[in-house]
């Protein structure tokens, strides 16, 4: 099904003049310390960094999204568009009902999301793996058009090795195959696009709905 905002979180709400405020350009990155961080305005792609410094994808980042730095665990967020992200201490959280709320439907917006990317993860098929995070990415960041969804940030073979843990090779090879299945195409700006009528399941017509 597709998945709409919680009505009760407002992306856009204004600042308050204490907010502590991070604006990144596109490519920019952020390293998330010990606060709990709401995404209001672009997309982020969220990694975990190990102790040698590696990226481990674990979902994409949309207005609306909540996140907790942690001790435990070093993330990194990186702007795939330019974005604007608010964080708040625990005690700044406990002391408002407006941001307690605001945060958990922000959590549980991201939760629903993560829950996607980790079973796509576990297709068998390279290919339905591939399909499937790409319908997942229409869900969270895709733009209605009259010949399906338009993907709203354009992403690389590298990118989507990245996310799907298939060798940007077989991504390149797998991509054409879905394009000969009219299951993909390129847009002129070379932005990918689901055209609205493939999905025997209706995945991606539900994303039209």
């Amino acid at each position: 099904m597709s998945v709409l905002l919680p009505a009760a979180v407002d992306p856009y709400t204004p600042r308050n003049k204490g907010d502590q405020v991070s604006e990144l350009s596109a490519k920019a990155s952020l390293l998330l310390h010990e606060r709990i961080w709401f995404i209001q305005t672009g997309i982020l792609e969220i990694n975990l960094v190990d102790g040698d410094g590696n990226l481990c994808f674990v979902g994409l980042g949309t207005a609306g999204m909540a996140i907790c730095g942690s001790t435990d665990f070093c993330y990194e967020m990186q702007a795939l568009s330019p974005s604007c992200l608010l964080s708040f201490t625990g005690a700044e959280v406990r002391e408002s009902s407006h941001l307690q709320e605001l945060v958990y439907q922000g959590l549980q917006y991201r939760q629903h999301y993560s829950d996607l990317f980790l079973k796509a993860a576990h297709y068998p098929s390279a290919l339905e793996r591939l399909y499937e995070l790409l319908v997942i990415l229409a869900q969270m960041i895709g733009v209605k058009i009259p010949n399906g969804v338009r993907l709203s940030v354009r992403l690389t073979h590298a990118q989507l090795s990245h996310y799907t843990g298939i060798t940007r090779v077989t991504v390149t090879r797998l991509l054409h195959q879905l394009v000969q299945q009219q299951r993909l195409y390129w847009g002129h700006d070379r932005h990918l696009v689901l055209p609205k009528q493939d999905s025997p399941s209706n995945r991606v017509k539900q994303v039209l709905m």
